[in-house]
C-alpha cells in the first residue's frame, strides 16, 4: 500500500509535521500554491511562548512559495536566543551545532530550498525513511485544492492519503473527491503503521 501526504513546508515545523512524514511513503512539499502572509511556515515558538519569525523578502500572498526568499543577517541572533533559552535543557549540546548548521543554512536562500534542506535533515537524523518531493515537479499547477491533491497521488498510485486531522473539517477533503484513494485523518499520529 502506498501512502502520500501533501502539505505546504515549514522552516521549523512542529512535532506532528514529522509525525506525518513517517506515516507515509512519499511526502510532497506544496510549493506552488500561494504564501500565506502572517502564516505560520515561517514562524514558530521557543520555551515560554517566545515567537520567531524567520524574515523574507518581499513576500506577499501574490507569490508562490516556491518564489519567496529568505533575508540575510538574522541568524546569529536566534541562534543566540535558542543557547539563551535551552542552555540547560538535557539534549542542548548534543545537538547545538546541528541546530545552528540548519539555522546558518538558511540565510539567503529560497525559502523551498531551505525548507526543505531543513526537514530532510531533522528527517534522516530521526532515520525515517520517507521519499521528498515538490508539487512544481509535477504537472498541477493550474489545479486547485482537492484535484490538485489527488492527481499527485494518482502519479504516485498511491491506496491512501493522510492529512492532519485539522483538515477533517475542510470541504476540499471529502472521501468521495478522492475515490478511490482512501482518505484518512491522524490524530494521534503515532497510531498510524507504516
Amino acid at each position: 500500500m502506498t501512502k502520500v501526504a501533501v502539505m505546504q513546508p515549514y522552516l521549523f515545523p512542529y512535532l506532528g509535521y514529522f509525525q506525518l512524514i513517517n506515516a507515509v511513503d512519499d511526502y510532497v512539499f506544496l510549493d506552488d500554491v500561494n504564501w500565506m502572509k502572517k502564516g505560520w511556515i515561517n514562524r514558530n515558538t521557543l520555551s515560554d511562548d517566545f515567537v520567531f519569525t524567520i524574515p523574507v523578502k518581499k513576500a506577499s500572498q501574490n507569490k508562490l512559495i516556491k518564489d519567496v526568499q529568505i533575508t540575510h543577517g538574522w541568524a546569529e541572533k536566534l541562534c543566540q536566543t535558542i543557547k539563551h533559552k535551552y542552555s540547560n535543557a538535557p539534549n542542548y549540546n548534543k545537538h547545538k551545532n546541528f541546530v545552528e548548521f540548519l539555522i546558518k543554512n538558511c540565510e539567503g536562500s529560497k525559502f523551498i530550498d531551505a525548507s526543505c534542506f531543513i526537514i530532510e535533515e531533522i528527517s534522516s537524523l530521526l532515520e525515517l525513511k520517507t521519499r521528498f518531493h515538490q508539487s512544481s515537479d509535477f504537472d498541477v499547477g493550474h489545479l486547485k485544492s482537492s484535484n490538485k491533491i489527488k492527481s499527485i497521488c494518482e502519479d504516485f498510485n498511491a491506496d491512501m492519503y493522510i492529512n492532519p486531522i485539522g483538515g477533517k473539517n475542510m470541504s476540499m477533503y471529502e472521501p468521495k473527491l478522492f475515490e478511490p484513494i482512501k482518505l484518512r485523518f491522524i490524530n494521534n499520529l503515532f497510531t498510524v503503521k507504516r
